[in-house]
Formats: C-alpha cells, structure tokens, sequence
C-alpha cells in the first residue's frame, strides 16, 4: 500500500473551496468499528457510561450523503441538513469522511458533532490523499482474465480480496453475525435455484459460502483512489473446479455462458523467483446478485479444458494433499 500523502495548506484551502462551490457528496464510516465485548458490558449489569455504550450495528456500514443535504460553511464546518436517521449513530464519534475532489479521492477523520443547526462535521487540518490499491505485483496469488473483441484483447486483473483466505474451506463463521440472516436467505435462493434448473449446478456448494458472504457486506466498495478508473475483480474463492470474482460497478462486465481465458499466477518462493502459470479455459457458469445490494457481483468461472498438470498442482496447492493418494 502506498503511503499516504498529506494536503499541503495551500491544497486544504482549494479543497475546502471546492466543497463549498460544488455540493460535492460525501460518505462517512465509523472510523472504530464496536467491538463484540462492548455488547456483553451493555447487557450486564456493569454501570457503563452513556458514551461508551455499544454502537448500534448499522453505525458499522458507510452512509451516502448527498450534496443536497450539504452546507460547507467558511470556518470549514459541514452542517448536514435533514440527515437521515443512519447518520444519528454516528454522533460523539470519530469518522471517515470521503469525496472526490477533481475525480482525487480525499478522506480526512474528525469527530461527527452536534451545533445548534444540528449535525456538523468539522473539516480538520490534515486532508489525506486515498492510497492506490496495493500492486498487482506484490501478491503471492493473482489472476488475469482476458477475451477478444474485434481484433483487441481485453486483459482484466485479479487479485485476492483482504480478509478471504482463497486457500481455506469457507465457513458460515466467516460471515458477520449481523449479515447471517440475509446470507442464510441467499444461499436458501441460490440452492433453491439450482435444483429447479434456474441456476448452474453448484457441486459442494462451498463457494456460495464465500458468494454470500461478499454479496452481503456493507462496506465492501470504498472510495478509490481515482474516480472512474477500472478496477481489477476480486478473487475470493478459488478450487480446482472453479474461481469466483466478485467487483461492483468500476468491473468488467463478463456474459454468462461465454467463454474466458484465465491465467493464475502462483509466487512459490520468498525471493519471488520462483513462480508458477496455470492457464485455463473457462466459461461464466453462473453471475450471483443480492437485490439489496445491486452494484454488487460474484461471478463464478468453471474450468472447461484444464491439462492434467495443471490440475494437479491446483489440487496439492488448494487442499494441501497429494493427488492421486487414497
């Protein structure tokens, strides 16, 4: 990860401008997330002070607030006008406010405070730059999709997504406690699917695990570096059936039933010398969605041709076994 580059005064001052000229949109995170212990303290009978009391779950997930609900003010005080009931949590605590400045995504952390106008965030002097997303070239394990169209290739990047051992079974434990209701609903309707012919075959259906999980996170899309620029897809499930990319709306769009090339790039040794390409023929099996989230995605890519080495080195390296051993 890139370090992050502060604004000089100079920078912090056009910025400010910016916001107050523009109605830009902002959204805000809960810059510490609650956690677990907090609850239990809350349940108890321990006396805890109002302000250390556990934060409501859905303080835990960005809110979109849009410009028309904006009012910068010279001093450099953003006063929110008729906020929605999801920014109240917020309130006495220390958030991540982000924007685009110039398609240049800014954050700066403050505390979400209360004046007599009502909720107001007050811009602090240090204005940070979003860092780029980690370099391809820093992974142990990425991926490239590619296909033609007309008499281009279309070479898409991969990478794993933070937080999703790809060389691990998922579990249900995986998923958060406060997503499990709607993550049981979509693996209900994605089985349900599948045995009415509606949805592709799904095997052991251990990557749906990882599928709901992804399609039932609320912070998951974040404010990139730079507005509007293509993003890699996320890798988080691979086996040596199948590889499940998850991405939003900055992603390629892949057509079910159309075939892929997919390349994977193993890194087998410390000094990154050592490395290892698998090529794959593949085609899209099935695209997963949750319609409460809709700029989400998981698309499922099934091996079609695979060479018999290739196989079983996806084999040992994913499950740890050898091939061919009863």
């Amino acid at each position: 990860m890139q370090e992050e580059k502060e604004l000089t005064r100079i920078e912090r001052e056009l910025v400010l401008q910016y916001l107050r000229d523009d109605n830009v949109p902002l959204t805000v995170t809960l810059e510490e997330k609650p956690e677990q212990m907090d609850a239990s303290l809350v349940d108890s009978k321990t006396d805890v002070p109002q302000k250390e009391r556990r934060v409501p779950a859905s303080a835990v997930f960005p809110v979109a607030i849009p410009s028309s609900q904006i009012d910068v003010l010279k001093q450099g005080i953003i006063l929110l006008k008729n906020p929605a009931r999801t920014v109240q949590p917020f309130l006495g605590k220390q958030v991540r406010v982000q924007f685009y400045f110039n398609h240049l995504g800014l954050y700066f952390i403050t505390e979400m405070k209360e004046f007599s106008q009502g909720l107001a965030i007050v811009v602090p002097s240090s204005i940070k730059r979003i860092p780029d997303p980690v370099a391809k070239n820093e992974y142990d394990f990425t991926g490239t999709v590619s296909f033609t169209t007309g008499k281009s290739t279309v070479n898409i990047d991969c990478i794993p997504l933070d937080d999703y051992e790809i060389f691990v079974s998922p579990k249900w434990a995986d998923i958060p406690e406060a997503n499990q209701h709607e993550a049981k609903s979509l693996l209900e309707k994605f089985v349900a699917d599948a045995k009415s012919g509606e949805g592709a075959p799904i095997g052991n259906g251990l990557h749906l695990l990882a599928v709901a999980r992804y399609l039932t996170e609320k912070n998951v899309l974040q404010t990139e570096s730079v507005e509007g620029r293509a993003m890699p897809f996320n890798m988080i499930f691979v086996d040596d059936k199948r590889v499940v990319l998850a991405g939003g709306k900055g992603t390629e769009n892949l057509a079910e039933g159309t075939d892929y090339n997919l390349n994977l790039l193993f890194v087998l040794a410390k000094n990154r010398l050592l490395k290892r390409n698998v090529s794959i023929e593949c085609s899209v099996e099935c695209i997963y969605r949750n319609d409460n989230s809709p700029d989400l995605k998981c698309i499922s890519l099934k091996y079609e041709h695979l060479k018999e080495e290739d196989y079983r080195f996806l084999y040992e390296r994913i499950t740890g076994k050898k091939y061919g051993a009863d």
